[in-house]
């Protein structure tokens, strides 16, 4: 009767948590963009309609002042979320790849309002946790909704740094000569210059062939000599690039440009290395970022090792999951299919860590295309999503569907330097930014690789089978664990650099003494990998969609427990008796 109780109690919190009515859940919509005030007002939103579900804290202070704020998604009456294996979710490692946060919020949105209502959603919520941590660079994308910009302004850390060596801190950044709030680019008149205007449309500037004649020369993004030193914009805010600032190859500046001074020089990556270290149940980690439409892994440099052949499978079965999940990306290798990286996210977390992670680079430009099904012209299939636009199409697409709201026209300007001069271009929320009415089905897509991907977590679950009694109250107790999720209980990296303590296999009863024990690697043969001391405690792992199988000889009667219980796969339990 006193389990049939606690049933009942469990059932009835578990109603409760699926129960949350309309009203009460925020009205979050997702065909814009959400400024810092806005994002904090989303997970206050999220945590108060679902206090059970989630956790919400601060990680610390940005160099602003602004809260990191990290919201844990999980269902706290099945375990505490960090006895559960875990996702890290994280966006906005640099401040103007904002759609990263957004992702990051309807990663949380899904769960939340899922929960209770899709079966695997809520079951995943049940067996694992989330660590969402929507913008990790939370000052420099504050900035990019509130200051003039410009669509490539903004990545570094808000930490002055003298980029000139003048003794002088961000004194020289682009400037909106022209008060309309943008930052955009400068072009002045050149018969000598090496740009011209294209012939189908005079907005756009192409690179002369070898004896034309050219037309413009382009500058600098707006600005002006603040410091009287020749040069312009040559000491923006910063520049410290906080994806080359963490504690795995970090090479200094004149190696990797913007690493910072030290690793973890950066306020906000060493607040979420700190969390990181406290949270070693994360198996999985995603970095969002833009753009380019792509999955990478690691390696980033030629200084990191090979990966293991068992890792590299791990990658590669979830990586051509993702490239179906959200057609056009593609999965690759950050050093072999893009460029050489130090210091960055992902190697450090799979690397010190051992736990897997992906950068997700979101937005395509070849979702700007404009063209019609007999105007392809490239590519192997045909497939728009795969497809780059050129300027001009891009300017068609920016005409036919933005109504021109992506670019600014070219305009007369008398500059205090150049003279006349012109300033135009692409705006901020463009290149690297979709327009708002594209969000949704990006947002959907990588949010559902996320948790698709959650979902191939390790889940292990034990059996007992066999319990042999040999006489003289021995018996031979043989169990099983099964991990049914695509990541294995611990990486071989890992495993192999003991990055993390190893999995134990224990069996335990009263009044029971276990005599001998082991990994049982030939059922039929007896053949066992024993242990030499506490033979009740066998350390352990299980490989991705793998068994592992072990023996003890044990002397007693009575009740026992056998547990399979690891870091990043949770626990799992049953009982026997020997009789």
């Amino acid at each position: 009767m006193k389990n049939l109780g606690v049933l009942i109690v469990v059932l009835t919190l578990l109603s409760c948590l699926s129960s949350h009515s309309l009203a009460d859940q925020p009205d979050l919509t997702w065909d814009h963009y959400y400024d810092q005030d806005m994002v904090t007002k989303a997970l206050k939103e999220m945590h108060k309609a679902w206090p059970d579900l989630t956790e919400l804290e601060s990680l610390g202070k940005s160099a602003e002042g602004r809260d990191i704020w990290c919201l844990t998604v999980t269902n706290e009456i099945t375990g505490k979320a960090e006895t559960k294996p875990a996702m890290y979710v994280d966006g906005a490692i640099h401040g103007n790849e904002i759609q990263a946060t957004e992702v990051c919020l309807y990663t949380a949105w899904t769960l939340l309002t899922k929960y209770g209502q899709w079966d695997r959603i809520t079951e995943l919520l049940d067996l694992a946790s989330f660590y969402i941590i929507p913008t990790v660079n939370v000052d420099s994308r504050a900035r990019f909704f509130t200051d003039p910009n410009s669509y490539n302004l903004g990545r570094s850390a808000r930490i002055p740094y003298d980029d000139d060596g003048d003794g002088l801190f961000d004194e020289d950044p682009p400037n909106d000569l022209d008060g309309d709030g943008r930052i955009l680019q400068m072009r002045i008149r050149d018969p000598h210059g090496r740009w011209k205007s294209h012939p189908d449309d005079p907005r756009v500037m192409v690179r002369i062939k070898p004896g034309e004649k050219g037309e413009w020369t382009r500058l600098y993004l707006e600005g002006i000599d603040d410091d009287g030193d020749g040069r312009i914009n040559e000491d923006g805010a910063g520049y410290l690039d906080m994806n080359r600032n963490w504690g795995y190859q970090w090479q200094p500046r004149f190696v990797q440009g913007g690493s910072g001074d030290f690793p973890f020089s950066a306020t906000n990556t060493r607040a979420v290395g700190d969390f990181l270290l406290q949270h070693q149940n994360i198996a999985f980690g995603f970095a969002f970022h833009n753009y380019g439409g792509m999955f990478l892994r690691g390696p980033g440099s030629k200084l990191s090792p090979p990966l293991p052949d068992a890792d590299l499978a791990v990658f590669d079965y979830l990586g051509r999951e993702g490239e179906r999940t959200v057609p056009g990306y593609r999965y690759l290798v950050s050093m072999s299919d893009l460029y050489t990286t130090y210091g960055d996210f992902d190697e450090f977390l799979y690397q010190i860590f051992g736990s897997y992670a992906y950068v997700g680079e979101l937005y395509m430009s070849a979702q700007a295309a404009y063209r019609g099904y007999r105007e392809e012209t490239n590519g192997k299939d045909g497939n728009l999503w795969s497809r780059r636009p050129k300027l001009v199409e891009r300017q068609k697409f920016n005409d036919h569907l933005m109504m021109g709201e992506m670019f600014t026209e070219w305009h007369p300007f008398d500059h205090p330097t150049y003279g006349e001069i012109e300033i135009g271009g692409w705006r901020e929320f463009s290149v690297r930014s979709s327009p708002g009415w594209m969000l949704p089905d990006m947002l959907h897509r990588n949010a559902m690789f996320v948790i698709w991907t959650a979902s191939q977590l390790p889940r292990v679950e034990v059996e007992i089978i066999e319990v042999k009694g040999l006489g003289g109250n021995v018996f031979r107790v043989r169990a099983r664990a099964i991990n049914s999720g695509a990541l294995p209980t611990l990486s071989t990296r890992a495993r192999e650099k003991k990055l993390v303590r190893e999995d134990l296999f224990t069996l335990e009863g009263d009044n029971l003494t276990v005599l001998s024990g082991g990994v049982l690697k030939n059922e039929f043969f007896d053949e066992v990998d024993a242990v030499e001391h506490r033979p009740w405690r066998i350390g352990t792992y299980i490989s991705a969609f793998g068994i592992r199988e072990v023996q003890w000889f044990v002397q007693g009667k009575g009740d026992f427990m056998v547990e399979f219980e690891g870091i990043r796969c949770g626990k799992s339990v049953i009982t026997g008796k020997l009789n």
